[in-house]
């Protein structure tokens, strides 16, 4: 099975068309995981809401769920399940997609472990969206925490585009050190 299969070579028409499926997967796993993990969140807001209905306030209708907390409140709503489920989502898409980016990279004479760069800085991004989730409402919050989390997604994001784009550039032409070129040959660039 090529799920597992980390040596040879991609061409951009063996890859692209897997990678759309396994981001539909991916994504419908995650939304459904992420919309289970709201519910109870919504929970305990309202249950926030009427215990404290000075500092915590619930609007709702059939489109719009709206929660407002005052600072101070002493309510801060448990995300852990909703970053478990984009953490578990995040973990199957990369599992669906690593060895293919990895022989997609082959295929341009580069190491697959490039594709391990924005992975890094998105476990790191993870992990530091919920501690500031979780410590919004403490009195001595520290905004560092906010800064470093947007520099790092900024990275993740960098990283991501520039693993796109060499994802989209064709491959040598041909034999490297990860092989024959797979597929049909990838179209000329036109400088």
């Amino acid at each position: 099975m090529n799920l597992f299969r980390f040596g040879g070579r991609d061409s951009p028409g063996q890859f692209w068309p897997y990678a759309a499926v396994a981001f539909v997967i991916g994504f419908a796993v995650m939304g459904f995981g992420v919309a289970m993990a709201m519910e109870p969140l919504f929970e305990q807001a309202l249950l926030a809401a009427q215990q404290n209905p000075d500092s915590v306030h619930v609007t709702q209708s059939p489109t719009h769920y709206s929660v407002q907390i005052e600072p101070g409140a002493g309510f801060t709503p448990d995300f852990s399940n909703f970053f478990l489920a984009l953490g578990a989502g995040a973990a199957l898409l990369i599992g669906l997609l690593a060895a293919a980016v990895t022989r997609r990279l082959h295929d341009r004479g580069l190491s697959g472990f490039i594709g391990s760069v924005p992975v890094v800085f998105l476990v790191t991004g993870l992990i530091g969206m919920q501690r500031l989730m979780g410590a919004l409402d403490l009195p001595d919050f520290d905004e560092r925490l906010f800064i470093l989390i947007f520099l790092n997604n900024l990275i993740y994001m960098a990283s991501l585009a520039g693993l796109v784009i060499l994802l989209i550039l064709p491959g040598q032409p041909r034999r490297n050190a990860f092989g024959d070129p797979a597929g049909p040959p990838s179209p000329p660039v036109v400088d």
